[in-house]
C-alpha cells in the first residue's frame, strides 16, 4: 500500500480520524491547524492519494531547544542545543500495526536531516507518552536514546540519521 504525505489542510477530515488516544484526536481536530496557522507547528497527513480527505496517520514537527547538560554526548558547547521535537504521532486505529507509524517515523527523521543542512538542528526530540510508546520507538532500531532528563524523552542524533540514511 502506498500513501501521499501532505501539510494538514482545510479539505482533510480530522473529524473522522480515531487512533485511540482521545489526546491525540483532539489535537489533529482543535489544535494542529492553529499551529500551523501561527507558525508555531506543522503536522503532515497520511493519506492514500494526494487530494485525499480521510487521515490516515498524522505526525506535527516544531522546533525546540534543550539543555546541553541533559543529552549524554561529549563535546556539545554549553546552554540550549537546537532540536526539531516530534510533538505529536498517531495512527488510524483501522490502519495500526501495518507500518504505516514507522513510515511517519522515517520521512520525519528525513525531514529533520535535510532541515539541518540549511539551519543548526543537533538531533530530532520526542516526548514518548508512556513506557509502551517509548518501547515502541526505540524497538525501531533508528539510534533514538534517553535524554538525562526523563527516560522517556528520546532523542536521535542528525549525525546518527546521516549514517542510517547515507545521501539522503
Amino acid at each position: 500500500m502506498t500513501f501521499a504525505f501532505e501539510p494538514l489542510a482545510a479539505h482533510h477530515d480530522r473529524e473522522s480520524f480515531d487512533c485511540g488516544t482521545p489526546a491525540l484526536n483532539e489535537f489533529l481536530l482543535r489544535q494542529a491547524r492553529q499551529n500551523a496557522d501561527r507558525n508555531v507547528g506543522v503536522t503532515h497527513v497520511a493519506v492514500s492519494e494526494p487530494g485525499h480527505e480521510r487521515i490516515l496517520a498524522y505526525y506535527t514537527l516544531v522546533t525546540r531547544t534543550v539543555e546541553a547538560a541533559d543529552v549524554p554526548k561529549k563535546n556539545l558547547p554549553k546552554g540550549d542545543i537546537g532540536v526539531v521535537l516530534l510533538g505529536r504521532l498517531a495512527v488510524d486505529q483501522s490502519m495500526q500495526g501495518k507500518g504505516l507509524g514507522r513510515l511517519c517515523l522515517t520521512r520525519a527523521i528525513l525531514q529533520v536531516e535535510r532541515a539541518a543542512r540549511e539551519i543548526g538542528i543537533h538531533a530530532l526530540v520526542l516526548h514518548a507518552k508512556d513506557e509502551r510508546a517509548r518501547d515502541w520507538y526505540l524497538g525501531l532500531d533508528f539510534g533514538f536514546m534517553a535524554l538525562l532528563d526523563d527516560p522517556n524523552h528520546l532523542y536521535l542524533t542528525v549525525a546518527t540519521i546521516r549514517q542510517l540514511f547515507p545521501g539522503s
